[in-house]
């Protein structure tokens, strides 16, 4: 049920209004098809005293030769007479005083006739059972195969039996069949489709109206995410969705105004920073013994060092590089070339190209800082790339000693080092992994790490497509 749910809103709502639709149209059906019941039964209640009352005028002016003939010509469909010697119904006061007993008797008021019997849903037995002992030896071979028809009907039981004592001691009975259900008619199930249809156009129609500001505040949302800037939405659509894109529009220009605010912080810092090393650095070189000088200065450059490398670390954060198209496997083959110039051990799988939108100088720097710490941790680098539908994964493998699992996570916070296997000696400040990770991120991917299963440690840069 869950597969089959519709995920979209437009789905889900046409969904939801066919199911009501259906429900209502079922209990509408229902409540028809009882009073459309209702309506056949005393309607054809109605015809069977209106017939029978008929009958019994005619057979009073009429000779008794013809009355066999007359009543047989009589019965059809679902009704059926016959005279008979006997009732064939109960004298009972049930049968005696009911409604259609007392209005079968009115109607037949003035015509000479006895005792008048209605049992209504009685199950009778067969219409032969009740015949009398008159001979129909000039029934012809038409009346005979309809009587055999009339008794086959009336042998499935009967909704309505009613006599009428006649007055030359004879009675006229009269059974019928129970009323079939009405079954689904054609304008009905047509009305059903042609409102079915109708709604649903209706609904897509609304729907879609009301969801395309809903998409357009996503698709631009997704994008900032990614560094993107387009350009301001339409404030279109009901109040609750105007309001949802204004909020977001507020929310993008204060957000953009304080990264430009940090941008130029950060820009003051660097500069103010470099002025007392450099002031530091020059009187450093008056500085007589020459042991402590050396030392004074190689303070000072690790200083510089650490300052440029934060500097660079908030500055990604606040890049704009503009995206554009980028053979990301060509692009991982130019860094393993940078490096294997160097004389690094870096290796880089065979794959086919992948094209993918992006910042290709950050995810160079970020690709750079993954293989850097490979050569430097793992003395060695193998790198692969993977495309699926929904992702890029540049996976970057090295032979060193891997990382605690509890330690997996917070390598990426800024400055952060794993001391016990990662010496402070090899160089570094704890910022590569933060500053690819920033980077993956502002792509609305991610960077993971972990062990891998015969031994090193596997880091993925992961890009959405």
């Amino acid at each position: 049920m869950t597969r089959l749910w519709p995920r979209t809103l437009a789905g889900q709502l046409v969904l939801l209004l066919l199911g009501a639709l259906l429900v209502a149209q079922a209990a509408s059906f229902v409540i028809f098809r009882d009073e459309r019941r209702s309506a056949f039964l005393v309607r054809g209640r109605e015809q069977v005293l209106e017939r029978t009352v008929s009958l019994v005028h005619l057979l009073r002016e009429t000779p008794p030769e013809l009355h066999e003939r007359i009543v047989r010509a009589a019965s059809g469909g679902n009704l059926a007479f016959a005279l008979a010697a006997s009732p064939a119904i109960a004298d009972i006061p049930a049968h005696r005083d009911n409604p259609l007993a007392r209005s079968l008797a009115r109607s037949l008021a003035g015509a000479a006739t006895g005792t008048v019997l209605v049992d209504v849903d009685r199950i009778a037995l067969r219409f032969a059972d009740h015949h009398d002992d008159h001979e129909h030896d000039d029934e012809d071979e038409e009346e005979k195969g309809r009587s055999r028809k009339t008794g086959d009907h009336l042998r499935r039981g009967l909704a309505l039996a009613l006599a009428v004592e006649l007055g030359d001691g004879r009675w006229l009975v009269a059974r019928t069949g129970p009323v079939p259900p009405p079954g689904w008619a054609v304008s009905y199930l047509v009305a059903f489709a042609l409102t079915a249809l109708l709604l649903s156009l209706a609904a897509i129609w609304a729907v879609r109206r009301l969801t395309r500001p809903l998409s357009a505040l996503a698709e631009a949302a997704e994008a900032f995410g990614r560094g993107l800037d387009g350009p301001p939405l339409p404030r279109t659509g009901p109040l609750e969705i105007r309001r949802s894109v204004e909020a977001f529009a507020v929310m993008r220009e204060r957000l953009r105004r304080f990264v430009d605010d940090r941008t130029r912080m950060l820009a003051a810092i660097g500069h103010d920073l470099r002025t007392p090393l450099t002031s530091l650095r020059l009187r450093a070189e008056f500085v007589e013994d020459e042991e402590t000088r050396q030392k004074i200065v190689e303070t000072l450059d690790e200083m510089q060092r650490m300052v440029e490398a934060a500097l660079t670390f908030l500055r990604e954060e606040a890049a704009n590089e503009p995206v554009r198209e980028v053979d990301l496997r060509a692009l991982a083959e130019s860094v393993v070339g940078d490096f294997a110039d160097l004389g690094g051990d870096v290796t880089l799988a065979d794959s086919p190209p992948v094209v993918l939108r992006c910042r290709p100088d950050a995810v160079r720097r970020a690709l750079r800082n993954l293989v850097e710490n490979a050569l430097r941790y793992g003395q060695r680098g193998r790198l692969a790339v993977e495309a699926t539908a929904e992702e890029v994964r540049i996976a970057v493998d090295d032979d060193g000693p891997g990382i605690p699992p509890e330690m997996l996570e917070r390598v990426f916070e800024p400055f952060v080092r794993v001391e016990a296997s990662r010496s402070r000696e090899t160089g570094g400040f704890g910022l590569g992994l933060a500053i690819a990770r920033t980077i993956a991120r502002s792509h609305g991917g991610d960077v993971r790490l972990s062990n891998r299963p015969e031994g090193g440690l596997r880091a993925e840069l992961i890009l959405p497509r």
